[in-house]
């Protein structure tokens, strides 16, 4: 046992990592309040604004997983299919850079409750991680974090597709249109809202000027919706099996719509489908993420994957089949064509676990691609970051601190002066 899991050490930690979160987190909301009560005049000053407290939380959070945590990231990289592959570099310091392209969605096997904050930090590497958006079940409820997911636009699902498809929809095109520069962030109206309530927007691509800017986005989805587990794990054989397919030992079958639905509505802008194939180390195969690297275990007790294992591919959207017109609505595609888009998926989920079960005989990814390897750590370009999602508050109660002083030295200075009479 190490030092950093000696129990009271730990809960001690653990208390202050959480006050230190909380406390963050609520500074974070605070000033998204504040900017969103000041600034409904000025879209894209509030935009930008939101978009950077995206990148204020991501590095709170990292920087507190890295302290009760440290761990490494592994990234291997298709060179063939991944852009810019060449400047996916470690420096000196062991701080990674990535070149991850704007406007594209990150698709990835689901493990651990903590996945898309690895992600996450990921589009951090390539400084784009004030245009996350994720895909996730509504937590929108939770006091603060709520709040905060709400102003990040982060589209909940309630995982009843008659009610989440139109919210989604609407979201995705937003997504789009702020894209082209011709979406709310610019404080363009809609144009019309059809009987089903979709919103349709301008079509187009705004000239970039100082007043429009184009609003890129790093969508983050996990198709297969859920963790793997004893329950999720026999789901998932029960489908595959269904239609006459062998069990998939490592991943559980991803489900269509949503990914179906998100390419569909961003294709006139998106750049590419990264798949990102994760493996942690420390973690067998009869053994489940969610148990072995609980919250609780990784942020109680220090005890996380010491190796974050990606294996990277891309896919252009001119290689993904059977989307369609952006206007078609999803209830009007064919059972043809969700069936070809779902075959395509789920070839991808089979190779996906076919690396996987490599990874976990030999301790790397057999592949014939060519590739290349970086290994960097999971940590802050700058320990010094840590004060941006502080300093926003910290600077406005300075303010006001030092106005409610120069107040009250002229109020007694004045009623020195002119002392009231009796």
């Amino acid at each position: 046992m190490s030092l950093q899991q000696i129990a009271p050490l730990a809960y001690l930690r653990a208390a202050i990592i959480a006050l230190t979160f909380a406390i963050g987190a609520l500074c974070i909301a605070s000033f998204q309040w504040i900017c969103v009560q000041l600034l409904q005049s000025s879209p894209s000053t509030l935009y930008a604004i939101i978009s950077t407290t995206k990148t204020h939380f991501v590095i709170l959070l990292g920087f507190l997983t890295s302290i009760v945590n440290p761990c490494k990231i592994a990234i291997t990289i298709d060179t063939q299919s991944v852009p810019h592959s060449q400047q996916f570099k470690v420096d000196s310091t062991g701080h990674i850079h990535t070149f991850l392209d704007p406007n594209s969605i990150l698709i990835s096997n689901h493990q651990i409750y903590t996945d898309w904050l690895f992600i996450w930090f990921l589009t951090y590497t390539s400084n784009l991680s004030n245009s996350v958006f994720i895909i996730l079940k509504d937590l929108s409820k939770i006091p603060v974090l709520g709040y905060g997911m709400k102003n990040f636009n982060f589209l909940f699902l309630s995982r009843k597709w008659e009610k989440d498809k139109v919210k989604l929809t609407n979201q995705l095109l937003e997504i789009d249109a702020n894209a082209r520069g011709l979406g709310p962030a610019n404080g363009v109206s809609i144009l019309s809202s059809t009987e089903k309530e979709i919103k349709k927007w301008p079509k187009g691509t705004c000239s970039k000027s100082k007043d429009q800017a184009v609003w890129p986005y790093e969508l983050i989805l996990f198709p297969e919706g859920t963790v793997t587990s004893d329950r999720t794990t026999k789901k998932s054989a029960e489908y595959t099996s269904g239609k006459g397919l062998p069990p998939l030992k490592h991943v559980l079958s991803p489900r269509v719509r949503g990914l179906y639905l998100s390419l569909k509505k961003l294709q006139n802008t998106i750049e590419e489908v990264y798949d990102i194939t994760t493996v942690y180390g420390g973690l067998q195969p009869h053994e489940y993420g969610e148990i072995k690297f609980s919250l609780k275990n990784v942020y109680l007790r220090g005890q996380g994957p010491p190796v974050v294992n990606y294996f990277i591919r891309a896919y252009k959207i001119k290689d993904i089949p059977a989307l369609g017109a952006q206007d078609d609505e999803i209830d009007d595609s064919t059972h043809e064509q969700l069936q070809e888009f779902e075959k395509w998926l789920l070839k991808i989920w089979y190779e996906k676990d076919a690396l996987i079960d490599g990874f976990h005989k030999t301790g790397h990814w057999q592949t014939d691609l060519s590739t290349r390897k970086i290994v960097g750590d999971f940590k802050l370009k700058n320990p010094l970051e840590l004060v941006r999602p502080f300093l926003p508050i910290a600077t406005i109660v300075s303010v006001l601190i030092t106005i409610g002083y120069f107040v009250s030295v002229l109020l007694r200075s004045g009623l020195a002066e002119y002392p009231i009479m009796e």
